[in-house]
């Protein structure tokens, strides 16, 4: 044994993570790993510095707590000294990172590195294996992490449970951790959340009522139920609901009983920062589970969360809020209060730019009444003419649906009719470029903005589709209105919730004539009648 040998100084260095598997865990558990690298160091003679240990951290990322310290104290050490560990992979699995430290970091600080099972010490010129070896480390790490994704890929596409806990409502099965069971004391307050949406409360109200109330925000509640919220340090104020976090509840379809998986993902296996997954690549599997909220709940609360609802200077709520809209531009009518007149609702559009759009203005009393009277009017007619009036609605509702629906039929086939001839057109494009007929610049030029035109009119086929579903439904759901609308027969005044069920949409025309001889439609669109209903203002 050389003098060298005798008096190198080492720091020694255990990991270990998920991904080493199960097959090496007891050969690579900690307590194995620096009864090692303490035997070794004792033979040879080392003096052991200090010891740092990275329990569940994964080799390919270098963002770990002793690792990073272990690296700063070698770097500030005034004497030469060295790093040890059982083999590479404990130091890390990202190649690039590993050789970075190991051939630049390392010695320009007079750092060694010793693998003991790699055959690898730096003190030494015969480490030409050294580089292979890093590489398949880190392809070991890629291989694990893409049979984890097919696992868990796998496990969603099977409607089985995937998360770490489960969502806020729910508990996880104890005989069958891919099911999800309702939690009695967590599911009545997301009823409640869901209740005090479809009211016409916003998120912030919804999270300052359960504040008040002193309900555990979600995250508080699991550590609770897990005997650490007490000794936590992360909840200072474990009351604390925000608006986001109530919105996410409101979203989520796990509430329905279908398992909603592949939501977010890690950006590679070597970055495992939680990137969203587009909406559409979400893994849904249906009625995998007991639900907690029904489904017509569920739409009713996305539609109006979906509105921004902008506080105004009446100090007066709005209970209209995303169903008054403008007929020609489509958009969503501003509720206001101009010069301390009365409360009253004018096109946005209009607002903004007084050349783009006229001003449909209408007063939020008057609104209130002619939507009051129309649905009093309904009752009123169901008392009288029972079962006549029921099949007046059905056959009122069915002659308008077909309308709608043909309508939206014929776009459709224009839509798609269209679609083919672009991709028919892109084909000779194609065949012209190749022959030389046109150049690339040209081809590229043309194909792109076919290409454009093209994915305007496969979202515009979906939106008609969903269009044609939606009529299709309130023609065949005529006999809902009816049950719903019996709901509030003895009810004489305007509210939210009134509105919220029974009402798609109100669209305000704009006024014609002046004075006594002013004149305004209002048009009713009820959620299960395709047929529109008006009033005059």
């Amino acid at each position: 044994m050389t003098k060298q040998q005798a008096r190198l100084r080492v720091r020694l260095y255990v990991r270990l993570s998920k991904d080493d598997g199960d097959a090496d865990k007891e050969s690579n558990s900690i307590t194995n790993q620096l009864q090692m690298l303490r035997y070794y160091s004792k033979e040879k003679g080392f003096e052991i510095i200090d010891e740092y240990v990275d329990d569940g951290y994964s080799g390919t990322t270098f963002n770990r707590p002793d690792l990073n310290r272990m690296i700063e104290d070698a770097m500030e050490d005034t004497q030469p000294s060295g790093i040890m560990v059982k083999d590479m992979s404990r130091f890390g699995r990202n190649n690039a990172m590993f050789m970075y430290y190991v051939e630049e970091i390392f010695p320009n600080n007079d750092i060694l590195f010793i693998a003991l099972n790699d055959d690898v010490d730096t003190r030494y010129e015969d480490n030409e294996m050294m580089p292979f070896k890093s590489i398949m480390n880190e392809y070991y790490a890629r291989d694990t992490s893409k049979k984890i994704r097919s696992v868990k890929k796998t496990t969603a596409l099977s409607g089985g449970f995937c998360g770490s806990f489960a969502p806020y409502g729910y508990r996880v099965d104890p005989n069958n951790k891919r099911k999800l069971l309702i939690d009695p004391e967590t599911a009545p307050i997301v009823k409640r959340i869901f209740e005090m949406s479809k009211q016409g409360n916003s998120v912030h109200q919804i999270a300052r009522t359960l504040c008040e109330e002193k309900i555990l925000i979600p995250r508080a509640y699991r550590a609770m139920k897990n005997g650490t919220l007490e000794t936590s340090t992360g909840f200072r104020f474990p009351t604390d609901w925000v608006g986001k976090n109530v919105k996410m509840i409101l979203e989520n379809q796990v509430y329905l009983g279908h398992m909603v998986s592949h939501k977010t993902q890690t950006k590679s296996f070597k970055n495992r920062k939680l990137v969203a997954v587009p909406k559409e690549d979400w893994i849904v599997v249906k009625n995998t589970h007991e639900a907690i909220i029904d489904e017509e709940t569920f739409e009713l609360v996305q539609k109006f969360i979906s509105v921004k609802k902008r506080p105004n200077k009446t100090g007066r709520p709005n209970m209209f809020v995303g169903l008054v809209k403008c007929p020609d531009c489509g958009r969503n009518m501003a509720f206001s209060n101009p010069n301390g007149r009365e409360p009253r609702f004018r096109c946005r559009t209009y607002a903004r730019n007084s050349n783009l759009c006229t001003t449909h203005a209408i007063s939020y009393d008057a609104l209130v009444k002619i939507v009051m009277d129309d649905i009093q009017k309904h009752i009123k007619n169901m008392e009288t003419l029972g079962d006549q009036f029921i099949e007046e609605m059905r056959v009122l509702s069915e002659s308008g649906g077909g309308k709608k629906i043909k309508q939206f039929k014929q776009e459709l086939e224009l839509a798609e009719k269209r679609i083919a001839e672009i991709d028919s057109i892109i084909m000779k494009l194609f065949e012209q470029n190749v022959a030389g007929k046109i150049s690339d610049g040209r081809f590229e030029k043309m194909s792109v903005t076919y290409e454009n035109e093209q994915r305007e009119l496969e979202e515009r086929r979906k939106a008609l589709k969903e269009k044609i579903e939606a009529e299709d439904y309130k023609t065949k759901n005529t006999n809902q209105f009816l049950e719903t609308i019996r709901k509030y027969e003895n009810v004489t005044e305007l509210n939210r919730s009134m509105l919220v069920e029974l009402i798609d949409s109100i669209y305000v025309y704009q006024a014609e004539g002046t004075g006594k001889e002013r004149t305004q439609k209002v048009e009713i669109n009820y959620r299960f009648l395709c047929e529109s209903q008006c009033g005059i203002a």
